[in-house]
């Protein structure tokens, strides 16, 4: 049994769409829970009456944000149907490939030592959003903004490895795009679930350390392919210095609690988006 977990966060229209659209794709036996993230009685109203029969909705009651929300659903999905594989995906996909999920199921059958699998991700820009490498803080988030004080662009994209996702193939990553996980749900739940920590971003590579420590690896899959029309719920709710400041709040702690991580860099970067933030860059 397969739990479909989807955050819906506002306007309940795109998760309505998805589950009737693209959930419906799926041919192995699911369920799919949705958790409302504290979008208010009407739009709980109408995800219960449009999905009725599709889906499962939980309500929260304020916005628990990605890790907390999908612990949430996670632990429905477990408890109320024995979901032994848990899918966690956002309403913003598109299943380019119709079978994505149930290819996905059976490589991860095939994969004991995998933790988690993802597919191909495309933007509508046409990029690979996963996978990604580990990256120290330092190659996330100044060098981006200060290295072509010392390096020449290529030399610079060389060394944040732009574009690792561009050209990656199948086998094991350091992380997958958190838009498209899927696990085993008793490596979910030995692996501590998703750290409550975190309001938004940082989930994946978190999740990747976490599994190390059960001895369970990462896997990317790109012979299955999906769309992702990448952050439009947060931008639709969240002006573009909020995510900066949300993103970087969260991976000072996934650095500092998971990495060991310490020094000036931290505020070298706060005062680095600040900047950014005053001159409208």
């Amino acid at each position: 049994m397969i739990g479909i977990i989807v955050i819906n966060f506002g306007k309940p229209e795109r998760t309505i769409r998805f589950v009737k659209e693209e959930c419906a794709k799926v041919a192995a036996e699911h369920r799919v829970v949705v958790v409302d993230n504290g979008s208010g009685e009407d739009a709980l109203a109408e995800l219960k009456s449009a999905l009725k029969g599709l889906a499962d909705i939980v309500p929260a009651n304020e916005n628990l944000g990605f890790a907390k929300g999908n612990n949430l659903g996670a632990d429905y999905a477990i408890k109320q149907y024995g979901a032994d594989i848990l899918l966690f995906v956002n309403n913003d996909m598109v299943f380019t490939d119709a079978d994505v999920v149930d290819r996905l199921v059976a490589k991860l059958a095939a994969l004991p030592e995998a933790g988690m699998i993802g597919p191909k991700v495309v933007g509508t820009d046409g990029r690979l959003q996963s996978p990604e490498p580990y990256k120290s803080f330092c190659q996330s988030h100044l060098l981006p903004y200060w290295g072509n004080l010392i390096y020449s662009r290529k030399k610079l994209d060389e060394k944040i490895q732009k574009d690792y996702a561009q050209t990656a193939g199948a086998g094991w990553h350091y992380r997958i795009m958190g838009s498209f996980m899927m696990m085993r749900a008793g490596d979910f739940i030995a692996c501590g679930m998703m750290d409550p920590n975190t309001f938004l971003y940082a989930e994946e590579a978190i999740l990747s350390e976490r599994l190390k420590k059960i001895g369970k690896k990462v896997w990317y899959e790109p012979s299955v392919q999906v769309l992702h029309e990448h952050g439009s719920t947060v931008t639709a709710h969240y002006s573009l210095v909020r995510r900066r400041k949300m993103k970087l709040n969260s991976e000072i702690y996934y650095y500092k609690t998971y990495m060991g991580e310490r020094g000036l860099k931290f505020a070298a970067a706060r005062l680095t988006y600040a900047l950014k933030a005053l001159f409208g860059l």
